[in-house]
């Protein structure tokens, strides 16, 4: 399975990278600038493509399966708003169906501890995206995160439709590892679900979805 991944220049994206190599993914690295390239090469890409909107119609060709960061805008430069990055999703989504990919993996911009009412959520900005892949013909996943941080992954987590936390948080390696293993669990197709840090092993959490 060859993955492509956008949002690959990200702290979550460069560790999807590495785990891809490690797990025998070949991948391609959706980056957005040429400083990136060196990084990414190291970490395992065996391809990179700096962002342009006229490549899309052809970005997918040859691969089997997309990882999407959403957050992560591919197009910008610099920070945009969330209502740029869904559109930029929207289309990506739309060209993926159309160029044949089988599986679409996204790292939702809904995080697991915004909670429903919550007023700080724009939903028209954050759910349509989610909401246009579910009525897709792609596989999909869809994956909401707790909070991310940076310590160090245990490679145990918690996963459900909804999780109880308020506060709930997800180390970057651990949900990199997450966005990898759900390529192929089969207990994550066409699923929306939460993940925060936990006491069971990823593989098994995925597997009890």
């Amino acid at each position: 399975m060859k993955v492509i991944v956008f949002g690959a220049h990200s702290s979550v994206g460069e560790l999807v990278v590495s785990k891809l190599m490690k797990n025998g993914y070949p991948s391609c690295a959706v980056i957005i600038n040429e400083n990136q390239i060196e990084t990414l090469k190291k970490l395992g890409a065996n391809e990179l493509v700096i962002y342009e909107e006229k490549l899309l119609p052809s970005l997918f060709q040859g691969y089997d399966a997309a990882i999407y960061l959403t957050g992560i805008n591919p197009r910008a430069k610099a920070g945009r708003t969330v209502m740029v990055d869904h559109e930029s999703v929207i289309e990506t989504v739309k060209e993926a169906e159309k160029q044949g990919v089988q599986r679409f993996v996204m790292m939702s911009a809904i995080t697991a501890n915004e909670a429903e009412g919550d007023e700080s959520r724009d939903i028209g900005a954050k759910e349509m995206p989610d909401e246009l892949l579910r009525q897709s013909n792609l596989t999909y996943t869809v994956i909401q995160p707790g909070a991310v941080t940076d310590k160090p992954g245990d490679g145990k987590i918690s996963a459900a439709v909804t999780l109880e936390e308020n506060d709930a948080e997800i180390s970057r390696e651990d949900l990199a590892e997450v966005l990898v293993k759900s390529l192929e669990a089969e207990r994550t197709f066409n699923k929306t679900f939460e993940v925060a840090d936990g006491d069971t092993m990823i593989t098994k959490a995925l597997s009890s979805l």
